[in-house]
């Protein structure tokens, strides 16, 4: 038996840090999409063992062990049932790491789903849910997908009401950034956000790809990356000037810019191509 699933990116519209809990970690809360630039993964029953092999000649270097999280949520998943198959698992690489997109979140998330039908393994959304909580924040996300309001350290997820589609160009220097890192360059207090409020508001009644809306879309963490990364801030400045709305992914080095006319792609395709920057032309999903 073969599976074959495609793991998609996902940008954040809104992304404020609530509070530092006891246990080290954010409380955050989050408007998130997915986007249609995908990894891939294929999955294949084996007798016992669980395979990795990661294909992608921009990241030669993949670990295919325990220091990646496809593998772990296999041998979490596997554990968790006690499985006695295996599976081979080819994972090929489109979403740039540490880049704010949620790459290996989304991977993992598909590699659950995936070997719950490869494995025959009956089980709940609480109970996949609460696995893919303990691999990553945001892949419990991904179970869900879509558009979603994402509070906790991430892992409650309230879906929201599909948008409409958007047209969105990802711009990537070509370099990661460990959301650890960023972490700890987080000041409190911070100044008062309320406006996730207008956005959701605006999902609900689909009105979210209208003017002025895109206005409340935020991200906390830029006011900490940009700094001590002036190239991630240039991206920004550049798209805006290009005319979309812009903002950082996440806490990675991925600045998104939203565009309403379809027709500016070619535009914004000759003018990104001056720059050295990575860019992918997507939609929502």
């Amino acid at each position: 038996m073969k599976l074959y699933f495609k793991a998609p990116a996902k940008i954040n519209f809104f992304l404020e840090v609530i509070n530092k809990r006891d246990d080290g970690y954010h409380n955050l809360k989050s408007v998130m999409q997915t986007v249609s630039l995908y990894d891939e993964l294929f999955f294949e029953l084996t007798d016992s063992k669980v395979l990795l092999e990661c294909k992608n000649e921009h990241l030669p270097h993949l670990p295919i062990d325990k220091e990646n999280i496809v593998y772990i949520a296999a041998q979490m998943l596997k554990e968790y049932y006690s499985i006695n198959k295996g599976a081979r698992i080819c994972l090929k690489k489109e979403i740039p790491i540490k880049a704010g997109l949620g790459g290996g979140s989304s991977d993992a998330a598909s590699t659950l789903k995936a070997l719950v039908k490869l494995w025959n393994i009956k089980t709940s959304k609480d109970k996949l849910e609460k696995i893919a909580a303990k691999l990553s924040a945001d892949v419990p996300f991904f179970l869900t997908a879509g558009t979603a309001l994402c509070e906790g350290i991430g892992e409650i997820i309230t879906p929201l009401k599909n948008i409409e589609k958007l047209n969105i160009v990802l711009v990537n220097p070509n370099f990661g950034l460990s959301s650890k890192d960023v972490y700890k360059k987080i000041k409190f207090p911070l100044t008062s956000q309320v406006k996730i409020n207008s956005i959701i508001s605006s999902i609900s009644n689909g009105s979210f790809n209208r003017n002025g809306v895109f206005d409340c879309c935020f991200n906390r963490f830029e006011e900490f990356v940009f700094p001590g990364y002036p190239e991630i801030a240039r991206i920004k400045k550049v798209l805006n000037e290009l005319g979309c709305v812009s903002l950082m992914s996440g806490s990675g080095t991925t600045v998104f810019g939203i565009y309403n006319n379809e027709s500016k792609t070619e535009k914004l395709k000759l003018e990104l191509n001056k720059y050295k920057w990575k860019t992918w032309f997507v939609n929502t999903i």
